[in-house]
């Protein structure tokens, strides 16, 4: 052997000593060690005396004199720390009316959240460490520091659902970048409240339901109603510069596409058993840990969330078992994977849960009708918005019945055992929620024939047994087979390859993909002309609104919780729209009415009637941030709502006012679920949309209007509620006819609000006439001529126009 030769052999042998025995390379703990190393949160790590010292995290700022104590670095990384002393906190109210309002309402301040503290507890995966521990030394840790450390996690796991040592593991394993942030402060003014910086989404998306891009909150919890207080949620700093911000999809780890779900319902009153084959995409480089959320929406109130959760039995990717982190009280679960998977590739998870995660009506009525306590945390998910197909096997007794999203397939006995029963469903269209109910159901069942010819799809109601309670249940039928079929004409096709429901003892329901729950129309019996105050809500109202979130909330998704009102104001409209069509026009004006009347109602605070008027509790787009401990109702009332009379007002605008034509209003609409199937759509996507079609429409033409950017600025970004006055007069002119004028008087508005309005003239002969004016800041003029006098002029008849009052002079 050469010596160059032996050379070159003699450093493959030590470049190969050093890639296998390094320190370096055999510090990569595995997941599960990196986690265990974590929770423990012991302060080993030394300690730091510090005086004014400054620390700023976003928008907060934080002053420190007194002493940290650290955890020791793990992969490196210093995770966590407890500051005793005085403190004080700062951060200014993002540049955002509601926010402002917000903080207001909550804390009686409005630019700037500010406390003093004695005590404050870290966990991090961020560079913190360099900015408080720069002194850092030896010394031993006092036991109230200890005590501060050991009490946190299992607080906010308690209070949130969130697995604060969880996160840090993901975001040290995953490398995230910017790192993750979490203070909690007392001993102040403001008590005991956190700090939460979130780069990357999690918490802020799983827990605290905030998926539109928002990277921190400032919250409380509130123990007296088992909630927390989001005082307020915000952007980066950079964000608001830069006016930019990214969905909080952008951070998922995986996007997963297929579940197969193997439910154990033989004892569904007491367990659910759940094997859940889960394929998913990998998004990101060298995934070493993933989370899903499961039983997330479960309440702390009566321990709810500690006794009746999905608990792991198993994880396994292929033949290996895999580790994986489930904590008591936690909302979630973290599973680690092995070595780190590329990007883009494919892995299928298996995991194995069982729980109590049933829910039994106490009601002597149904002792045998089982329904999950969730419809939509009953199964583990990631990413609040992400769509998957489903199959779903359900094995139970041969004396109950399962009625499941997805179409039925199969149900078969047992081969193994003749007392049970496998029935399969499957949903192969990509949907984001899934549920079942198991009973001794009485399937009722009809066929729906499309009109245009489409394939004739199976319609079923599940109801409980007719010796329990008489429900009429082909009625129940007919109000579903009409109001689909009428949607589809009006919406688009309806994809999916059944249509069922299934009864649920209780005044809520839901609309999931092919599937409502459906409450209870009356104990007593119910028929066409006997409807009693509920029967004829669920009936009339409840049917439709449900039937409409195929379309709105299944096939089109609302992209965050800022566009709910895509969802259910569009659906609350659709049920107002079906009233009008299926009862009588009264119908739905009482339905209109009673829509505008909440809006001026004061909010409900937890000690009785707050101030003001719902409407102006925040825009549309705030979603369910609308709804605090003292504004009470204001989701229901301005999503449900406001969002209703919102999209009403854009029918009116995009018919035509003189001849009534409102098929354009309908034309944006299956252009708007053609555009969006089976995806996700915003509120700019809507209104971008929207503006197409209505810059072709005769009120736009009429007033040289190119969008409908002005409107969603004044009626869906803002509060604004006007009142409206119209008085006018008629002068016959010397060729016969007559002209009106008068004045429009727009009141509680900006001067530059604008808004078309329209005008009825009614005629002896009992035949009416229509026209527009419009309504520009206090006060604005009109003339037009008619052929003929009127008897008389109004306002708005029909209430298209959402006001506080409308009134004719």
């Amino acid at each position: 052997m050469s010596f160059h030769y032996f050379a070159r052999f003699a450093c493959l042998l030590i470049f190969l000593f050093f890639v296998l025995y390094s320190p370096n390379v055999l510090a990569q703990s595995s997941g599960k060690s990196v986690y265990d190393q974590i929770k423990p949160f012991l302060l080993n790590g030394g300690k730091a005396d510090v005086s004014g010292l400054i620390l700023k995290r976003d928008r907060g700022i934080m002053t420190f004199t007194g002493t940290f104590y650290f955890t020791a670095p793990i992969e490196g990384k210093v995770t966590g720390a407890v500051f005793i002393g005085q403190g004080t906190f700062k951060a200014a109210v993002p540049p955002d009316d509601f926010e402002k309002a917000n903080v207001k309402r909550l804390l009686g301040v409005e630019n700037a959240i500010e406390s003093d503290f004695k005590t404050a507890v870290f966990r991090f995966s961020d560079d913190t460490i360099d900015f408080i521990g720069g002194n850092k030394g030896d010394g031993a840790t006092p036991n109230d520091a200890q005590t501060l450390a050991n009490e946190v996690d299992n607080r906010i796991l308690k209070e949130t659902g969130a697995n604060l040592s969880s996160r840090v593991a993901l975001s040290i394993l995953n490398h995230e970048s910017p790192g993750f942030f979490f203070a909690n402060f007392d001993g102040g003014r403001l008590g005991r409240f956190s700090y939460l910086l979130d780069y990357q989404n999690r918490i802020l998306t799983d827990y605290f339901g905030l998926d539109a891009g928002e990277k921190g909150i400032i919250f409380r919890h509130d123990f007296s109603l088992y909630e927390n207080d989001v005082w307020t949620a915000f952007f980066t700093l950079s964000n608001y510069a830069r006016r930019t911000v990214s969905y909080s999809d952008q951070f998922d780890l995986v996007d997963i596409t297929n579940y197969d779900l193997n439910l154990d319902l033989r004892n569904p009153g007491k367990r659910l058993g759940l094997q859940a084959k889960i394929q998913m995409h990998v998004k990101i480089p060298n995934l070493r840990a993933v989370t899903f959320t499961i039983g997330e929406s479960l309440s702390e109130y009566d321990s709810e969330r500690l006794k009746k959760q999905m608990r792991v039995k198993s994880v396994r990717m292929g033949s290996t078992t895999l580790d994986a982190v489930q904590e008591d009280w936690e909302g979630g679960i973290t599973v680690f994977l092995p070595n780190g998977i590329k990007q883009e590739q494919t892995i299928e998870l298996e995991i194995s849960l069982e729980g109590d995660f049933m829910f039994k009506p106490d009601d002597n009525y149904f002792p045998t009708c089982i329904y999950p306590i969730s419809n939509t945390s009953w199964y583990p998910k990631h990413g609040y918005r992400d769509r998957s197909t489903y199959a779903f096997t359900f094995t139970h007794s041969k004396v109950q019945k399962v009625a499941s999203t997805g179409t039925r397939i199969s149900e078969q006995p047992d081969p193994a055992d003749k007392g049970l029963v496998i029935t399969k469903y499957v949903m192969n269209y990509p949907v984001t929620f899934q549920t079942f109910a198991i009973g001794p159901w009485e399937r009722h069942q009809e066929i729906i024939k499309w009109e245009n010819g489409d394939q004739s799809i199976p319609l079923e109601f599940n109801s409980p047994s007719s010796n329990v309670m008489e429900l009429k249940e082909q009625f129940i039928l007919n109000e579903m087979n009409n109001s689909i079929r009428f949607f589809q004409k009006r919406f688009g096709k309806y994809p999916y390859d059944s249509y069922s429901a299934v009864f649920f003892p209780s005044v809520f329901g839901q609309g999931l993909a092919s599937m409502l729950v459906i409450p209870s129309p009356s104990r007593n019996s119910l028929g066409d002309n006997q409807l009693d105050r509920f029967g004829k809500h669920v009936a009339y109202d409840f049917i439709p609104h449900e039937t409409a979130h195929q379309w709105w909330g299944n096939i089109v998704l609302w992209r965050s919780y800022r566009d709910a009102w895509l969802s259910e104001g569009f659906a609350e409209y659709s049920g107002v729209v079906y009233a009008g069509a299926r009862v009588n026009p009264k119908e739905a004006a009482d339905l209109i009415d009673t829509m505008r009347r909440s809006l001026i109602q004061p909010p409900e605070t937890g000690t009785g009637l707050g101030k003001g008027k719902l409407v102006d509790v925040g825009p549309l787009i705030l979603g369910h941030r609308l709804e605090t401990r003292n504004t009470r109702r204001a989701y229901t009332t301005l999503v449900y709502n406001k969002g209703a009379l919102v999209l009403r007002m854009i029918h009116f605008l995009l018919t035509d006012p003189s001849n009534g034509n409102e098929q354009p209003f309908y034309d944006m609409l299956k252009d708007f679920v053609e555009r969006y199937r089976n995806g996700v759509a915003s509120t700019d996507d809507f209104r971008r949309l929207a503006n197409e079609h209505f810059a072709k429409t005769a009120i736009a033409m009429k007033f040289g209007l190119k969008d409908l950017d002005w409107f969603f600025q004044q009626w869906v970004y803002d509060t604004t509620l006007p009142s409206y006055k119209l008085d006018y007069q008629f002068q016959a002119q010397p060729d016969g006819s007559i002209i009106a004028t008068g004045n429009v008087i727009q009141e509680n508005s900006p001067n530059t609000f604008f808004m078309p309005l329209p005008v009825m003239f009614k005629y002896p002969n009992g035949q009416v006439a229509h026209a527009i004016v419009a309504a520009l800041g206090p006060k604005t003029p009109f003339q037009i001529r008619l052929d003929s006098k009127p008897d008389k002029m109004e306002l708005d008849p029909q209430r298209w126009v959402l006001s506080e009052r409308t009134s004719t002079k």
